[in-house]
């Protein structure tokens, strides 16, 4: 059977939302999300919780299938690579002897990501033979109805740029939403990238499920998509 390690980065640092990753959402951290996601998911077969954060590694180590996995402070800085984070990660595995075809990556920024969400991404990894997965979710607008400005900031150029297409009629895109991405080990070892050239598929989730917490805002937004499906549930 196919071995997936799934590995979590939260750092302590964020500008935009300070110490988002610990922050309490709907009654639990943010973090906490990811781990309870983790614990239904069916294909995962070992979850590294990497972070310089001594709440997360505390949070982390309350699960009983997440390893806490201290990071050291030069791949906690604003300008670490999360390449090299998931490096570090994988490289501590292989040490402590864990055994994992894939690896899968899922942020904690991303809460109301499902086991679902997981498991039908790893299913289609296994139906393509795919060599990497990556979650996607539906513009919320075409980017057909953006331009560029210029300094200045002229409208007729605005209006020059636009299509003159309905939006409803427009086709629709995709963007990268940050939950899931899946990749197989070996290629990951060899190429050190997430994204590959070949044999490499999209998973397409809701929008409502790829709400990626950056700002307060985005924070509120999630918090009250959570109360709502509280209230729907009760």
């Amino acid at each position: 059977m196919l071995k997936v390690l799934a590995i979590v980065p939260a750092r302590a640092g964020s500008k935009r939302l300070p110490q988002k990753n610990i922050k309490e959402l709907g009654g639990l951290p943010l973090v906490a999300h990811t781990f309870e996601a983790i614990k239904e998911a069916k294909y995962i077969s070992h979850t590294l919780a990497t972070s310089d954060c001594p709440k997360v590694l505390e949070i982390a180590s309350s699960y009983e299938q997440v390893t806490p996995l201290a990071r050291p402070a030069e791949l906690a800085s604003d300008t670490a690579s999360s390449l090299d984070v998931i490096k570090h990660a994988v490289e501590f595995a292989k040490e402590c002897e864990i055994e994992f075809d894939v690896i899968c990556l899922l942020q904690p920024t991303t809460p109301l990501r499902a086991a679902e969400d997981i498991d039908s991404a790893i299913e289609l990894y296994i139906e393509k033979n795919a060599k990497g997965v990556v979650s996607m979710t539906e513009c919320a607008h075409s980017p057909l109805w953006s331009t560029r400005l210029k300094e200045e900031h002229d409208f007729k150029q605005f209006i020059s740029g636009l299509t003159n297409t309905r939006a409803q009629d427009l086709d629709p895109y995709y963007q990268l939403n940050g939950a899931i991405y899946l990749v197989d080990k070996i290629e990951f070892e060899r190429s050190g990238k997430l994204f590959l050239e070949q044999d490499y598929y999209p998973y397409i989730m809701s929008n409502e499920s790829s709400i990626d917490i950056d700002t307060e805002i985005d924070f509120l937004i999630a918090a009250t998509v959570l109360k709502h499906r509280a209230d729907k549930a009760c």
